[in-house]
């Protein structure tokens, strides 16, 4: 990998427009983390620059969120150094001038804007223990509009795309002082008009002079906005480069280089022909209303992959859980063929996945334990052992461990053991929703290879996705949900995912 683009370690950063000030140095020295006897972080050596844009990448498992997590205080590194300003520190975690958004955003739904703008702060006083309520929507204002986002402060947050709930969150870094920002996978939920939005608005804050550091797996995010790409991969720096001196292949060759075809390396899921049509009918909705599902008539029979798409609100991930039965409609029937069963991906594996105290194990089996039961309906725990040890060698899990507590897992692997448990499950309706949410882009190869091998097999599939990318890469037919209601099926052929996009 050796040669891709320059070196940009000491590479000028992001022009600022007008700051004030430049955020300070950010170096990283000789950083180790261990778990137990594994380490997973080998000698980090990073320098960031103030305001530099820097897209942090690499392949579920290299230890991206490690290296997030220590410099957050999460965790302690076992050894090396962290160096802020020139300065000797723990962590950079708790300085109201660092500022670290995670997947899960730290918002509370039920309150405004103006509230949790306000969380964890002292209130804004105007005479003794009297709130100054107009001072702080003011001051909200304020805040809402260093991001570009035109909404009323006293609006709920429970009321926002998750595009506009991602801004407020970093309004709040930012209205807090932040002048170094860490962005951890916001986008990998986001539609794609709320994820645009969102990159415009951090390009802008590198732009007046902050740090940023963003993680993502979506290239054609780190090479529209970022201004250096580092690449980890098993716990190390192997590149670290200019943004402009790359390109999507360069990327893709970079993480799945050595272990892919020509075709993976070129980022890209071929196809070699449609599903089987014209099996027996697995699964249909007949005028299906739950919550925001309004009328929805569907059918997916053996052997092919159908694609449902749309916003957040949209009823999207709730007829997921309608196909699996972990919703039943209030109005009309889920219809399944006589003796088939359903499994689910479910749309958020941090709520929904897995038992995070478990074992790898324990997450991979629980849905299938009647076939490890003897006659004498005794587990034989050998077999259980054997096949979830194949089926974590199967999907590549990282660390190879069985035993493994499915909590200190990557985001990607996690999504590798809910597949298995699902494919231990052997059902003959898959429903999988958002299936490559936050993986790499080898991990979201293998699974497109995976819904293709489970088509041919017979099954039925239906992908319930907000990415363009998963449907035109498996499914034989796609539609659009548009407040409760689907649009007019077409195949890969009729469409493209921009024109797809913008029907959304």
């Amino acid at each position: 990998m050796e040669g891709i683009a320059a070196d940009s370690r000491n590479a000028a950063p992001v022009a600022t427009t007008g700051a004030d000030t430049v955020a300070k140095e950010i170096v990283i020295s000789s950083l180790r983390k261990s778990f137990g006897g594994n380490e997973v972080l080998h000698g980090i050596d990073l320098t960031i620059a103030g305001g530099d844009f820097v897209g942090l990448m690499g392949p579920n498992g290299a230890g991206k969120s490690t290296l997030i997590k220590i410099l957050d205080g999460v965790y302690e590194r076992s050894s090396g150094e962290v160096r802020y300003g020139g300065e000797p520190v723990a962590s950079l975690g708790g300085r109201p001038e660092v500022g670290f958004i995670h997947q899960d955003l730290g918002l509370v739904d039920e309150l405004s804007i103006s509230d949790n703008l306000r969380l964890g702060e002292p209130p804004l006083r105007r005479l003794g223990p009297i709130v100054d309520r107009r001072r702080e929507r003011a001051d909200a204002a304020r805040c809402l509009a260093e991001v570009n986002l035109d909404l009323p402060v006293d609006a709920l947050v429970g009321a926002l795309s998750p595009g506009e709930k991602t801004l407020v969150a970093i309004a709040r870094a930012l209205g807090r002082g932040a002048e170094v920002l860490f962005v951890d996978e916001a986008t990998s939920t986001l539609p794609p008009a709320d994820s645009r939005r969102l990159l415009t608005a951090l390009k802008e804050t590198a732009g007046k002079g902050a740090t940023v550091i963003m993680v993502s797996h979506k290239l054609s995010e780190i090479l529209d906005a970022t201004h250096r790409v580092v690449l980890l991969l098993d716990g190390r720096i192997v590149e670290d480069s200019l943004a402009a001196s790359l390109d999507r292949h360069a990327l893709v060759s970079m993480l799945v280089a050595r272990e892919k075809s020509e075709t993976a390396g070129a980022g890209l899921h071929e196809r070699t022909a449609a599903h089987t049509i014209g099996g027996e009918e697995l699964l249909r909705f007949e005028d299906i209303h739950r919550g925001p599902v309004r009328g929805i008539d569907l059918s997916v029979r053996a052997g092919e992959v159908v694609g449902l798409t749309g916003l957040p609100g949209s009823g999207l991930h709730d007829l997921a859980h309608l196909a699996h039965g972990t919703l039943r409609p209030t109005a009309g029937k889920v219809v399944r063929r006589d003796g088939a069963r359903s499994a689910l991906v479910p749309p958020h594996r941090e709520t929904e996945g897995g038992f995070a105290e478990q074992s790898v194990l324990e997450n991979l089996t629980i849905s299938s334990l009647e076939r490890w039961r003897s006659p004498l309906r005794l587990l034989r725990g050998g077999k259980e052992r054997d096949d979830a040890k194949e089926m974590v060698e199967r999907l590549s899990v990282k660390p190879a461990d069985p035993q493994a507590i499915f909590g200190t897992l990557s985001g990607g692997n996690k999504q590798k053991v809910v597949f298995g448990r699902v494919l231990m499950s052997r059902p003959s309706i898959y429903v999988l929703s958002e299936p490559t949410r936050g993986v790499d882009v080898g991990t979201r190869l293998e699974i497109y290879n995976l819904i293709d091998e489970l088509a041919a097999a017979g099954a039925a599939v239906l992908v319930v996705s907000s990415d363009s990318e998963d449907l035109f890469a498996v499914c034989d037919r796609i539609a659009v949900v548009t407040d409760g209601r689907l649009s007019a099926f077409l195949t890969a052929d009729e469409t493209n995912p921009q024109e797809l996009e913008a029907f959304i």
